[in-house]
């Protein structure tokens, strides 16, 4: 039995798929499974992914294109590994990611966190600390500013069982409506204060995106989704956090990238009933005074005063 599972959702990633594989293949860890997960590719990919099979450790499964929610699901529910971890088909690790999280998960830990990289088109890194702290047990309370990605965690199988974890299918931002809800189940976590995970800005990078995808819209689904489950736990000033991040600064600087105004207006409507005092939260206080600018005059819909701003002092 593996010690660690590693699954990759893949759709239409040739250009950047070997490099992805390649990291987990040269692993230091060598008790590893690779699940690759074709969610129904109609370019190189699939045969990218043959050319990895003859390692007996690569398992392939192949599916309609269903997102990548569906995807992950799929390889969870064939996933024989002690522990999971997630890696998205455009990124890439570090070889001794498994080998250092595993480490630390040995103190019997549910969730072990670490830091990771933006990699731009050119190939540099910027180091990413999502924590101000050093290396050690968190609180639930923290680990809700550990980032509402997947890919920088590794997951006790058991403890996503017990709890019959699934990904949303059908929507992007799966991520953002149910990883942040772990916290609801008391988990042993812990971070590593280094960084493994190379999370590429990709030409699919959202922020990169040179036309408008109206999937995007889903982002309101995936905090419906998440507002549901937390709205009533112990968690308000954290959940507060997480609306103003994700969808008064994020969300918003898509939709105003395309001037669909509209969709920001819609944010704006859902933080006044919902979040009214957003801005006096305790995390959003401890934003920088550009992003916190930003999201004030999207919550007031200020969007003259923003493209403003932009001719002074260039684009957002």
């Amino acid at each position: 039995m593996p010690k660690i599972s590693v699954i990759v959702p893949i759709f239409n990633s040739e250009k950047y798929l070997e490099k992805c594989i390649n990291s987990l293949i040269n692993q230091t860890f060598k008790n590893i499974e690779i699940i690759l997960v074709n969610d129904g590719s109609t370019d190189n990919s699939e045969k990218i992914i043959k050319k990895y099979t003859k390692d007996i450790r690569v398992v392939y499964l192949k599916k309609e294109n269903g997102g990548q929610g569906s995807a992950r699901n799929m390889g969870l529910k064939n996933a024989k590994g002690k522990y999971i971890c997630f890696l998205d088909s455009d990124d890439y690790v570090d070889i001794k990611m498994c080998e250092k999280m595993y480490e630390a998960s040995l103190c019997k830990y549910d969730i072990v966190v670490c830091d990771y990289f933006i990699t731009n088109r050119e190939g540099d890194d910027s180091y990413i600390t999502i924590l101000n702290r050093d290396s050690g047990k968190l609180d639930n309370y923290e680990y809700f500013f550990t980032g509402a990605c997947p890919w920088n965690k590794l997951y006790k199988k058991t403890f996503l069982d017990k709890i019959n974890f699934k990904f949303p299918e059908g929507i992007i931002y799966e991520d953002f409506a149910v990883i942040p809800t772990l916290s609801l189940y008391n988990p042993q976590i812990y971070y590593l204060k280094e960084a493994f995970v190379h999370y590429v800005q990709s030409d699919n990078s959202t922020m990169r995106a040179e036309k408008y995808k109206m999937k995007h819209e889903n982002i309101f689904k995936a905090a419906d989704y998440l507002y549901n489950i937390l709205k009533k736990t112990k968690y308000q000033d954290e959940l507060t956090y997480l609306m103003a991040y994700h969808l008064l600064l994020e969300g918003s600087l898509y939709f105003y990238r395309f001037k669909k105004y509209e969709n920001i207006d819609k944010i704006a409507e859902f933080m006044h009933k919902e979040f009214p005092l957003w801005a006096k939260n305790k995390y959003v206080k401890k934003f920088s005074i550009k992003h916190k600018i930003l999201m004030h005059l999207f919550y007031h819909r200020k969007y003259k005063t923003i493209k403003f701003i932009q001719r002074l002092k260039g684009r957002v």
